[in-house]
């Protein structure tokens, strides 16, 4: 109860300056929401709830539900009319869980009131006296609506929002598609499937960069999306195309979380659409193969590919026609899609001579002494497993004998039932639930520290009161975050995911491509063997994401919805503070990382696949509006387009021999202005880019490349005599075409002045 009460806090909302005019709970007047089902409910005896056109009919949570099914709609929600809803938080609590749908109640201290809708400020009870009213609760303090708790299904509670929209103390159904964001993308989701497709999609984690999930309910003719409006359709690959448009899906790699129809005819024409997909947005559509699933593996948050009988198996890849070069990511045999660039190395614990648990496939590494790959279950056998740990002989003992790592301290205990003997070695004699997986080299055996540390269970740190700043407050750093959020009132400690060790992200910073960092209370969100570093904040360094008042990019939509995740902008790191690193060991286990210390926290600009030449995702584009020209300096001999990004300018530079000059349209916002950027950023000093250094230098304007196709050339000039002479006969059309007819030696003899 305490808990609830705490989350739920008076609308301070820009629209509410004042105590608004509401009225007494009248049944008669009440205004129905699409999709809600509402039970007015009065407290009985014993402090128990009960009808009120019934007074002796006291109710349990059965009870509840069975009056919900017979009355209501089985696909609604359920939306409890009695004050002090909060207070029987647990026994609605149960009714979410006997109906699976959510449950809306009041918070504890408020009264069910009635009140007209509130248009800029106004009330407007006066207009429509006449009408329905819109239930909403009040505090019976400050006379100001409260928003009304979502109790969620308990076996399918997450921090993910619900079907509707709660806005000061109203209840408001949401338009357009129904979305829900994962960690890497977005799911799709209907009314029907719509808690159990939240639920799944708050469990899958962000595993490998680079990757784009969408989780969508695959029929014979393309794929199924619902809308808030209750109805749903099945979308073509083309129409999936232009509804995740928002998505960086150019030249990334798509991953479809969906379930194959059972007709091979039907697998065909979804096929068909996945082809359709690839070809439309420009990504790699990975896929389980025709006629199996995409199951979620809890223990690692990731997804693993199944067949029709439901083995495992390699995912299947849909690529354009277009795509350069060979895919990024390897299906491996244990249905994993991981990173050519990070391939990891597997360490297989053995318990009798059988490999246990799932392994991810190793590349083939002669250095490394990995060869092949080890996948039980899925054509496997004991020659794949590394034995680079054993001892003379293949054997796993240590010299006296002994089985490794079995000596039955609390320590080793622990670390067997991790899969991870005590003294890093590999043994085949202790039974254990699970596989090693790790990126090392030749293992060697270290002698143990005198004193080792070990995990302890860290339960979530406590959550901050939040207080709303001023809109004359100073700014956060990005720009789409304007100011008057809801920022911590007291002093409080978080964590944050590093990508390596927190000592050194301490020293070097934090490698970022966004202007903020993400900090959350529950170490037991972050899988297992990520780093963790734990901060302080001080009052005003950190944003709840629940209260964002923004609009906030497509990028990080994955963010809304959670109650315990806060933004660190880079214009308030100077109010955090690292206080020390661990690294997870299990679900809420950390294992400490060194001393504690007491560090500033810096954010360190760097490259990634989804980065322009290095810099932060929110810069200042050009042109503003409209289309404007500017010029390309390219190499007249064959050497294509840079992969990364392109230096553009807005006046011809100097002529010089062996390059063309190309003279460019270039659309609205697909270009970064260097310049603006570098004066943007300029006040962060907790943020270190390169936008200073190319500014410096001479750049103006970068063309990142998945805009090239975007780009139009009009006219093609050749160095001759110190000056810039159009080339004649050159054709015009997309930059990527065109380069590559200018360099074949279509028009040689007008670019070579000899």
């Amino acid at each position: 109860m305490t808990a609830l009460g705490r989350t739920a806090r008076a609308v301070a909302s820009r629209d509410i300056d004042r105590v608004p005019a509401t009225r007494r709970f009248d049944p008669r007047r009440h205004r129905r929401v699409a999709g809600l089902f509402d039970l007015w409910l009065a407290p009985g005896p014993k402090g128990r709830l009960m009808v009120p056109t019934d007074p002796n009919r006291l109710l349990d949570a059965r009870s509840i539900a069975d009056l919900v099914r017979r009355t209501g709609d089985a696909a609604d929600d359920v939306r409890i009319l009695t004050d002090d809803g909060a207070r029987h938080a647990d026994l609605f609590t149960e009714v979410a869980g006997l109906l699976g749908h959510d449950v809306l109640v009041s918070p504890e201290g408020t009264d069910i009131r009635h009140t007209a809708h509130r248009v800029n400020g106004a009330d407007t009870a006066s207009a429509s006296s006449a009408g329905p009213l819109h239930a909403v609760p009040l505090h019976r303090v400050t006379r100001q609506p409260m928003d009304w708790l979502v109790l969620q299904p308990p076996d399918l509670a997450t921090h993910l929002p619900g079907w509707f929209a709660l806005d000061e103390g109203l209840v408001r159904p949401r338009t357009g598609v129904v979305r829900l964001p994962l960690a890497d993308g977005l799911a799709l989701a209907t009314r029907a499937d719509f808690v159990a497709r939240r639920a799944t999609a708050h469990r899958l984690g962000l595993v490998s960069e680079g990757i784009v999930t969408i989780a969508v309910t695959a029929r014979a003719d393309g794929f199924l999306v619902g809308n808030y409006s209750g109805t749903q359709g099945v979308h073509s690959g083309r129409q999936l195309a232009a509804l995740v448009g928002d998505l960086p899906l150019y030249g990334a790699d798509l991953r479809l979380w969906l379930t194959w129809p059972s007709d091979a005819g039907e697998q065909a024409r979804l096929a068909e659409q996945a082809i359709e997909l690839a070809e439309t947005t420009g990504a790699t559509v990975w896929t389980p193969p025709p006629g199996g699933r995409a199951e979620l593996i809890d223990d690692h948050r990731d997804l693993r590919a199944l067949d029709a009988a439901g083995a495992v198996a390699p995912w299947r890849a849909y690529r354009p026609r277009y795509a350069d070069g060979p895919a990024t990511l390897d299906a491996t045999p244990d249905g994993l899609l991981v990173s050519r660039l990070s391939r990891e190395r597997v360490t297989l614990t053995v318990a009798n001579g059988v490999a246990a648990g799932l392994a991810v496939t190793a590349p083939n590494d002669p250095a490394s002494g990995v060869v092949g790959s080890a996948s039980p279950g899925v054509g496997g056998s004991p020659a794949d497993v590394d034995r680079s740990a054993q001892g003379p002989g293949g054997s796993a003992q240590d010299p006296g004998g002994s089985p490794a790592g079995v000596d039955g301290s609390p320590e080793a205990g622990r670390k067997a039932a991790d899969g991870t003997p005590a003294n890093g070695r590999v043994t085949d004699a202790a039974p254990t639930k699970q596989t090693t997986i790790g990126t090392s080299k030749e293992p060697t055996a270290p002698d143990p520290p005198a004193v080792a540390p070990t995990a302890v269970l860290t339960p979530p740190l406590s959550r901050p009161a939040l207080v709303t700043e001023r809109r004359r407050a100073s700014d956060y750093g990005p720009p789409w975050l304007r100011r008057g959020q809801q920022v911590n009132a007291e002093t409080f400690e978080a964590f944050v995911r590093t990508p390596g060790d927190p000592a050194e992200v301490v020293a070097d910073g934090m490698p970022s491509t966004e202007l903020f960092l993400i900090a959350f209370l529950d170490p037991r969100s972050a899988p297992e063997g990520c780093d963790l570093l734990r901060v302080r904040i001080e009052p005003g360094g950190a944003i709840a994401v629940a209260t964002l008042r923004s609009h906030v990019p497509a990028r990080l939509q994955y963010l809304l919805g959670t109650s315990d995740t806060y933004l660190l902008p880079a214009a308030r790191l100077d109010r955090v503070r690292a206080v020390g690193g661990f690294r997870t060991e299990g679900i809420g286990w950390l294992l400490p990382l060194g001393d504690a210390y007491d560090a500033t926290v810096r954010i360190r600009s760097a490259p990634t696949a989804r980065s322009t030449a290095g810099l932060p995702n929110d810069v200042r584009r050009w042109p503003e509006f409209g289309t404007r020209k500017a010029y390309a300096l390219l190499p007249v001999r064959s050497r294509g387009l840079p992969k990364g990004w392109l230096r553009l300018y807005r006046q011809p530079p100097p002529a010089r021999q062996g390059r063309l000059l190309v003279d460019v349209r270039v659309p609205r916002s697909r270009t970064v202005d260097v310049g603006a950027t570098a004066a943007m950023l300029a006040p962060l000093t907790s943020v270190r880019t390169r936008a200073d250094a190319l500014h410096r230098a001479g750049v103006e304007l970068i063309l990142g490349s998945r805009s090239y196709d975007r780009i139009q050339v009009r006219r093609v000039h050749h160095a001759r005599d110190g000056a810039w002479q159009r080339s004649p006969g050159a054709a015009s059309g997309p930059l990527p075409a065109t380069l590559r007819r200018l360099q074949s030696g279509a028009t040689t003899s007008a670019s070579d002045p000899t």
